[in-house]
């Protein structure tokens, strides 16, 4: 038989048909907006599912905010102060602040960095136009990148663990920004009636549009060069992005970037872009425009959108473009028309590096902070079965009785001694399909245990060259024992042939298209591990089926993150009788105790450590044999046996079994057989 599709684009396929179909239903929503109580209906909505991908720590003020001058520096037209002061609990913003010369109140604008230091020439020279037009202007580092707050704050490593717990990658970079509006607001030289406006470029202007989002003290805003809409970049492009553009279920609920802007209103909003703009394209950014202006026409706030397009610029935050942002704060914040100070690039200087350090301390990072949230979660936790298979159904996005749609033999089935070799496909979805090996008895064809299968190195690892698994088959001898497997072992998504073929962008360093499908699959409340999940439960449906299979004594098991499938499979199908877990992630949490951690970010299950963790389920499996066989940490050692028994203490209390440090192969056909 033919092959339905190519294999290798399964996985990218059903991703972004799903996330499609979801945008355009949010377009339509958006569309629809006529008049200011559409629009009122639709923003509430909108700021809702953004808020709630948050930790609530982001919405809790400080009880009093302590800022620390570190130096001070006077230049002929403006000043400069650099300060420290925290925004979450041991966590330093290093902050520069740009002063007009002379003394006096003054609005306050926040320029976030985008993903790249402040100590750069986008990032200065900008923030000096603001002073020298009278803004006190603040810029800081963001987490990671170049600056000062890089140590263990890598954005697309310790920011993508925070899925685990709440605190996911751009909590970290609106905090600092909030918190400095806190601190400008303590500041006698502010003009805290005025409202606080806020700009930056690339990372800063999407920093720029959340902080917004977030907290309504925010009076104006300007992005630059940051707006591309999800089908451009994503979709199509399949271009890397950070994964603190992809917020948990934003676009299960139909948010693009032109919905950021759009919810803004009525707050004036200057989309800023540059002609060159090797990363955003600046027609995808008039295009943006164009849409967000027909929101705040509905509105009754038209004039509050506007954009400009500088048509000399790339990617980058040009003296022009400053010009262009304080001719609208002039109008919207100090309340005249004045133009601008006409200044011109050659006229804003660099200024040394070393006079814009702040030397924050670096004790408190990404990675500490999902580390303590994790163990504040866990003490909180108290799991039951019921309410982990509910949780389990939704962090997945399945549901637990789904089932195939069609299964196909691939070809004629064929004869390896004394085993029955059948090659199959599986269609667990419209774009998914299983490749998929039977494995059973040539003349036996009595009900035995059936054993579904899934590993991540795909469904031959364990079978191929008399692997393990065939141990278990026992193919050289003719008779076949009552407790002798019927094995299926199958891909699920993203593994085997299923692996997602690499795109152009991935001859980048950062890109990798399992990463942007992980984040695109998280933002769409369908992340890939429920695939998965979905893929194994439509397996096991499946094996249920066959004439030869006990149904009494079903078996699931896999290897690495396919052992972290088995057990969730395990968990929503109660005839599953047995599961057994090879070289599994010990547990969820391990992900936040080591850094760097060496598992697939496909691993990642949103939210997962707020409601359960692995050996939760496992303890909670009390009608089902556990059989947990050489646990790992992080970076994939075999954890000591001394952490396992406590790890699992409450599921070994329970009957499961707990082996570190054995053969795993022999310990796996030990389990088929007991």
């Amino acid at each position: 038989m033919k092959r339905i599709c190519k294999l290798e684009f399964s996985l990218q396929n059903e991703v972004i048909s799903a996330c499609r179909k979801s945008l355009e239903k949010g377009s339509q929503r958006r569309r629809s907006i006529r008049t200011y109580e559409d629009y009122k209906t639709w923003r509430d909505q909108i700021i809702k599912v953004i808020k709630s991908a948050f930790p609530e720590a982001i919405f809790d003020p400080p009880k009093q905010l302590t800022s620390k001058l570190v130096s001070r520096y006077e230049f002929d037209d403006y000043n400069i102060e650099n300060v420290i002061f925290e925004s979450l609990q041991g966590w330093e913003v290093n902050g520069t602040v740009y002063l007009p010369k002379h003394k006096g109140i003054y609005p306050g604008v926040i320029c976030p960095t985008g993903h790249s230091t402040k100590t750069g020439e986008s990032y200065q020279k900008s923030a000096q136009v603001f002073a020298k037009n009278g803004y006190i202007a603040i810029s800081f580092d963001p987490p990671g990148c170049a600056g000062e707050n890089a140590h263990l704050n890598d954005h697309f490593t310790n920011g993508l663990i925070g899925y685990l717990t709440g605190f996911w990658s751009q909590t970290h970079f609106v905090i600092d920004a909030i918190r400095c509006i806190d601190y400008l607001l303590t500041r006698p030289d502010i003009d805290s009636k005025a409202g606080i406006s806020i700009t930056g470029v690339s990372g800063g202007g999407i920093t720029s549009f959340f902080t917004a989002l977030l907290d309504d003290r925010i009076a104006f805003v300007a992005p630059v060069c940051c707006l591309n809409d999800h089908e451009t970049l994503h979709l199509t492009g399949l271009y890397t992005s950070c994964p603190e553009q992809f917020g948990y279920r934003y676009i299960a609920n139909g948010i693009d970037y032109v919905d950021y802007i759009s919810a803004i209103a009525p707050r004036p909003c200057l989309i800023i872009g540059g002609k060159d703009d090797e990363v955003f394209d600046y027609h995808s950014t008039l295009s943006i425009y164009e849409e967000a202006k027909a929101v705040y026409k509905s509105a009754g706030y038209e004039e509050n959108c506007g954009i400009f397009i500088d048509q000399n610029s790339g990617h980058a935050y040009t003296v022009d473009m400053a010009n262009e942002v304080v001719r609208w704060m002039n109008r919207f914040i100090k309340k005249t028309n004045s133009d601008p100070i006409p200044l011109t690039n050659d006229q804003v200087k660099i200024v040394d590096k070393e006079k814009l350090l702040c030397y924050p301390n670096s004790k408190s990072n990404m990675f500490t902070i999902n580390r303590d949230e994790a163990i504040r979660l866990k003490a909180k936790r108290n799991p039951k079965i019921d309410n982990i298979r509910y949780k389990a159904e939704e962090l997945l996005g399945i549901s637990a009785d789904v089932k195939p749609k069609k299964v196909e033999l691939i070809e004629k089935p064929r004869t390896s001694w004394h085993v029955l070799f059948e090659r199959l496909n599986i269609q667990s979805s419209e774009n998914a399909y299983l490749p998929a090996l039977m494995l059973t008895h040539v003349e036996d064809k009595s009900p035995n245990p059936g054993l579904l299968w899934i590993d991540e190195n795909g469904r031959w690892a364990s079978l191929l060259h008399d692997g393990f698994l065939c141990q278990a088959l026992r193919m050289f001898e003719p008779n076949c024992l009552p407790n002798q497997p019927r094995i299926l072992s199958i891909d699920v998504s993203g593994f085997g042939l299923l692996s997602p073929e690499p795109t152009a962008y991935d001859l980048a360093g950062w890109n990798n298209i399992e990463h942007i499908l992980t984040y695109l699959s998280i933002a769409n409340a369908k992340p890939i591990m429920g695939l998965r999940v979905r893929d194994g439960l439509c397996g096991l449906d499946y094996l249920l089926s066959r004439p030869e299979i006990d149904k009494n004594r079903i078996i699931v098991g896999g290897r690495g993150i396919g052992a972290v499938v088995a057990l969730h499979i395990a968990l929503l199908n109660p005839k599953v009788s047995s599961v057994i877990c090879l070289d599994m992630l010990s547990h969820y949490g391990a992900l936040t105790e080591k850094f760097p951690f060496s598992w697939r970010q496909s691993i990642i299950i949103p939210n997962i450590l707020k409601y359960y963790d692995l050996p939760d389920i496992i303890a909670e499996l009390s009608n089902t044999k556990v059989f947990v066989i050489n646990p790992m940490d992080a970076q994939k050692n075999i954890i000591s046996q001394e952490l396992a028994d406590e790890l699992y203490a409450k599921a070994i209390s329970n009957g499961a079994i707990v082996r570190c440090g054995v053969d795993g192969g022999a310990e796996v056909n030990s389990a088929i057989y007991k």
